[in-house]
């Protein structure tokens, strides 16, 4: 069996379907030919462009397991490559402090790091906010390095990113909302760079 997706999760999932329709009784030919036709969902490791030799991708990643995964996963599909991992926290579990730990053992794995500040932060109690600083400086102890920067303003993030990124870099953009557009912002920088 064979399926067009990337990542041990979406091979989880594949298998999952697979037996359920096995025990339906579902003909295994043609479950076989949907499964390696399936290209996925929208937001889901979706490839936005490339320019320059960068590739932009889309994720919907905003729980930590999601993260890891994900950046796993295009880590396995572009072996070799310079994977940047830009995450806005948006939903109200990653706006807030539940996850300041996981998270920057999620995103640490990337070779470079944007933290995007939070997504309506008015809307969470100050205690109750996701310390996004905190998440940046720990993800930067645990790599060693200054892999992570926190970028609060969305419209600084294609600048940001333009400026160091080059041809073979992959850009993963991970957010459960719009993020303003900026995965079409950056291929547009990337454009005019």
């Amino acid at each position: 069996m064979e399926i067009s997706l990337i990542g041990r999760h979406n091979v989880n999932n594949a298998l999952a379907v697979y037996a359920t329709a096995r025990e339906l009784g579902i003909d295994q030919t043609a479950l076989k030919d949907t499964l390696a036709a399936f290209s996925g969902v929208k937001r889901r490791q979706e490839v936005k462009g490339e320019v320059g030799g960068v590739t932009v991708i889309d994720d919907f990643a905003h729980h930590p397991t999601a993260i890891k995964e994900t950046i796993a996963a295009v880590r396995a599909a572009y072996p070799g490559r310079r994977l940047w991992a830009i995450f806005e926290p948006r939903s109200n579990t990653s706006r807030r402090r539940v996850f300041a730990r996981e998270f920057p053992q999620a995103l640490s794995s990337a070779d470079r790091v944007v933290v995007a500040g939070l997504y309506q932060p008015e809307k969470i109690p100050e205690k109750e906010r996701l310390p996004a600083e905190e998440v940046v400086r720990e993800i930067n102890r645990i790599s060693g390095d200054s892999r992570a920067a926190l970028i609060e303003k969305t419209n600084e993030i294609p600048a940001y990113v333009t400026a160091s990124a080059e041809s073979g870099d992959v850009i993963l953009v991970m957010s459960n909302g719009g993020f303003d557009g900026v995965q079409e912002k950056i291929l547009s920088a990337l454009k005019g760079s």
